[in-house]
């Protein structure tokens, strides 16, 4: 069986002409992504990863059904071009329904790649230093304005939405306004098809890489509801400088702490310090180098007193272990300041 997936390509960059006070000038990752149904799975999301080589995210359900085959069309060509097609396995996906994969897509002659900017491999300049995507959580005006507020606070400007459940007129207004708030905030839809949440974070973590690779310095992805809090109330780049220019990623430790206040007229960060220490809770999120493309990756990982990552959670039952943590504390004066 012969499958045909769309290619995305790399986004071609706005003229000079177009940047006008009225017209936002927002950083353009690329055309907006839709899962699309195919004969026996999803495909989401395809780029340009290498002279030859297209990539895309996708579900499938039965490894027999994977295509065998990939085609290619150029904006100066009237028929397709067959390419070299391979896949690979992006997680350990053996208690789901859906596996996710790369689909892999070879142009076998280099002489034939296309030169318009769609398709042409550009030399981008590294306009973000860090962008944070945020995988699809459910949505709280709140979480969302306090989530920004304390990552542009650290030093963090730029972020991407897997938008499942915000407001348009929320969105739009935050969009328009990026500019003033000096920040870079962009929106993409999310149509997941399957109620199998557990490849969400995978697809958009790989989703995130792809997209901002070579655009943007560092990258991590993380929900709504969990932060980046350094130590010592150093900002993030003081955080990342730490560790110098050749690391790959960096593991930061998830501390789960139990939403029991709700002030509405404060951050729920600042009034919640309790954590739940529970030894067999081992989750970490990835910092990563987002201008390496080697094949060896290596981690470096964070002490809990130099960084770590703050969840909030509604905690079911009281924890029979549990810490306090005022790290947050810190941050206080400027984090309240920035919400107002």
């Amino acid at each position: 069986m012969e499958e045909v997936f769309n290619f995305f390509g790399q986004p071609c960059n706005f003229s000079d002409l177009q940047k006008t006070d009225i017209i936002l000038s927002q950083h353009d990752w690329g055309p907006q992504p839709i899962w699309q149904e195919t004969d026996n799975g999803y495909i989401y999301s395809a780029f340009l990863t290498g002279k030859i080589e297209i990539r895309a995210i996708a579900l499938q359900a039965d490894a027999k059904t994977i295509p065998r085959n990939c085609y290619l069309w150029f904006e100066d060509k009237k028929k397709a071009i067959q390419g070299k097609f391979k896949f690979s396995k992006i997680g350990n996906d053996e208690n789901t329904v859906l596996t996710s994969y790369f689909y892999i897509c070879l142009l076998p002659n280099i002489e034939k790649r296309a030169v318009r900017c769609i398709f042409q491999l550009q030399d981008h300049k590294l306009n973000v230093n860090t962008t944070i995507c945020v995988s699809p959580s459910v949505f709280s005006k709140k979480r969302f304005i306090e989530f920004i507020g304390f990552h542009k606070l650290i030093g963090i400007e730029s972020f991407i939405f897997y938008d499942k459940e915000i407001p348009y007129r929320l969105s739009k207004l935050i969009v328009n306004l990026s500019k003033k708030l000096a920040i870079q905030v962009n929106f993409l839809p999310w149509n997941y098809p399957k109620g199998d949440t557990s490849l969400i974070r995978s697809i958009v973590e790989n989703d995130c890489m792809l997209r901002t690779f070579g655009q943007t310095k560092y990258v991590i992805t993380l929900e709504v509801n969990e932060y980046i809090v350094p130590g010592n109330g150093m900002g993030f780049d003081s955080l990342v400088k730490d560790f110098g220019e050749n690391f790959h990623r960096l593991s930061l430790p998830v501390q789960k702490f139990c939403i029991k206040n709700l002030n509405l007229k404060q951050p729920i960060a600042l009034q919640n310090f309790e954590v739940a220490s529970d030894f067999n809770y081992n989750v970490v999120r990835f910092i990563r180098r987002n201008t390496k493309s080697d094949n060896i990756i290596s981690t470096n990982a964070v002490d809990k007193a130099q960084a770590s990552i703050h969840k909030y959670v509604r905690c079911n039952l009281d924890p029979e272990r549990k810490i306090i943590d005022k790290t947050m504390v810190q941050y206080a004066t400027d984090f309240t300041s920035k919400l107002t």
